[in-house]
């Protein structure tokens, strides 16, 4: 096999040489330094106008990979009709009350132009500690990331995992109660 030594051989390699550089330097430079994160997408201190849904202006956001209960539905605890929709509105509250929450957009907007986030506050992520308290359920649907934090909350019997609670899964409900099953 020949070999080509000349002037065409050097830049090819050069070439080469500096692309692979090039490639290189901008994967490390497009990467955040460890422990820091991407700026959120949004950020402010927002209303909690559902027990998953928090609104910044006229920007609505549904937690991520989270469904909690729906208005209308009813849980019952012990026989007893229970607040459970209230008790996951209240939840949020706090959490989101903390003081300034930052979300990060997933996915892509809903039919209503709606964003799907994960959203912090005060270092916690809202989404996670809305499922360890027991008042939403992982959504399956979306992601599988927050099934440890429910199964936190089963194993501690909180929320809607109490003994004697019972309740339907916000989305069987809103399929057959909304129409389009939307939230």
């Amino acid at each position: 096999m020949l070999r080509n030594t000349g002037l065409a051989a050097l830049l090819h390699k050069f070439w080469v040489l500096t692309f692979s550089i090039a490639v290189a330097v901008h994967g490390v430079l497009a990467l955040p330094a460890q422990g820091q994160t991407a700026e959120p997408d949004v950020t402010g201190i927002p209303e909690v106008i559902d027990a998953d849904i928090i609104r910044f202006g006229q920007q609505r956001v549904i937690l991520w990979g989270v469904d909690a209960p729906e208005r209308p539905q009813l849980c019952h605890a012990n026989g007893a009709i229970w607040g459970c929709y209230e008790a996951a509105v209240r939840k949020l509250q706090l959490l989101a009350g903390r003081g300034e929450v930052s979300c990060y957009y997933k996915g892509d907007p809903d039919p209503f132009g709606r964003r799907y986030a994960v959203c912090t506050s005060a270092g916690e992520d809202l989404n996670a500690e809305l499922l360890k308290s027991g008042l939403a359920l992982a959504f399956e649907e979306q992601s599988d990331e927050y099934f440890p934090q429910m199964a936190e909350a089963i194993a501690a019997g909180i929320g809607l995992w109490q003994v004697g609670v019972t309740f339907e899964e916000p989305w069987i409900f809103r399929k057959r109660e909304t129409r389009g099953g939307y939230r």
